[in-house]
């Protein structure tokens, strides 16, 4: 079933973690109704919007495809939760339980991808296949404003003023082919109430002056049978670099890998009609389940250096960058939301 007319709605459910929104791309005709369900996972900062490309390319081969607004983005509530990856890996569970997808193929965009592969530990079903777009968790290396927002805590105490402009102005760095809605949608949904907060405790748990702190292999040991694995990036990341996709070889191996030349931090919405085809076939045809090779562990299991104090290095910032930051007399109200604050969410609406 190819090129079909594709249906898009919104819908938000109650879970542990409060309002969880997703959106629901599905053929026409059928639903998706006799294959595999897609379950797509977002990145840092990002919403289940950045899948409005490749989610109704495949969707229009017929499958059924699921993407939520994790908690602290999107239209999703901003709980006072950790925001580590396992809890976020937790909620994400919750959420597929919740919508009784028993068999299903998970794809993971940068922190979305460490994500994902936290979720398998969580068994919330059998996962087939696993696809990961430049994501988290294969290397250490990270984009140095990641590494020192993560350690500086300067996100919170900027965030009345700096969220949404930050994001705004992020996207167009960064790329990712957002248009000018896209990108006011986005800066929206960064300025509300708690963002800040689960931004800065996601970095603080996730990253620090040394890099990310979780590895692939300290996920994969705990499985019993990794699925097949599918890895994309772009060589023009400035996120990530694009030669985690390669270094993956070190420690699973049957991993298949596709890189994009002209494509940055988000090939799934820069190199769509390039990886679409691919995500289809890899989801699709026979594949051998990747294997771990004899020996792999974690980068950081033997620490090569030693960071610097965190403490030390947030005293040095808060101190030499304050007085960049223009101070206002209100206090970060993403500390401090209330139930109300987060809002009520429509009933099931088209996209």
């Amino acid at each position: 079933m190819k090129n079909m007319s594709v249906t898009c709605r919104s819908h938000v459910r109650v879970l542990s973690a409060g309002e969880v929104h997703w959106q629901e791309w599905s053929p026409s005709r059928n639903g998706g109704e006799g294959q595999r369900p897609v379950v797509l996972v977002h990145g840092l900062s990002d919403s289940c919007r950045t899948w409005n490309r490749l989610a109704p390319a495949l969707a229009a081969a017929g499958r059924r495809v699921v993407a939520l607004d994790l908690p602290g983005h999107g239209d999703s509530a901003r709980p006072d939760a950790p925001y580590t990856v396992a809890w976020y890996a937790g909620v994400v569970a919750e959420w597929i339980r919740a919508l009784r997808l028993g068999d299903f193929d998970l794809v993971g965009h940068s922190f979305g991808g460490s994500i994902a592969m936290c979720v398998a530990t969580e068994r919330p079903g059998r996962i087939h296949r696993v696809g990961l777009v430049a994501a988290g968790g294969i290397g250490t290396e990270v984009a140095l404003p990641l590494r020192l927002a993560a350690v500086t805590g300067l996100i919170e105490m900027a965030a009345p003023v700096l969220m949404g402009v930050g994001t705004h102005a992020g996207v167009l760095v960064l790329g990712g082919d957002f248009n000018a809605e896209e990108r006011r949608h986005l800066a929206r949904m960064n300025a509300r109430p708690g963002t800040a907060r689960a931004l800065s405790r996601t970095l603080r748990h996730a990253i620090d002056l040394r890099g990310q702190r979780l590895h692939l292999m300290d996920i994969a040991h705990r499985l019993p049978e990794i699925p097949p694995l599918a890895v994309y990036w772009g060589e023009r990341d400035q996120v990530i670099p694009a030669r985690h996709a390669a270094d993956i070889d070190r420690y699973l191996e049957g991993v298949a890998v596709r890189r994009f030349a002209k494509a940055g931090h988000y090939p799934h919405r820069e190199a769509v009609a390039d990886l679409a085809p691919d995500l289809l076939r890899f989801l699709d045809e026979p594949r051998p389940a990747a294997r771990l090779r004899a020996g792999a562990r974690a980068p950081r299991a033997s620490p090569r250096w030693q960071p610097w104090p965190d403490a030390a290095v947030r005293r040095w910032a808060r101190s030499s960058l304050s007085p960049l930051v223009r101070q206002t007399p209100q206090q970060d109200i993403g500390d401090s939301a209330s139930p109300a604050d987060l809002g009520s969410r429509p009933p099931p609406v088209p996209c």
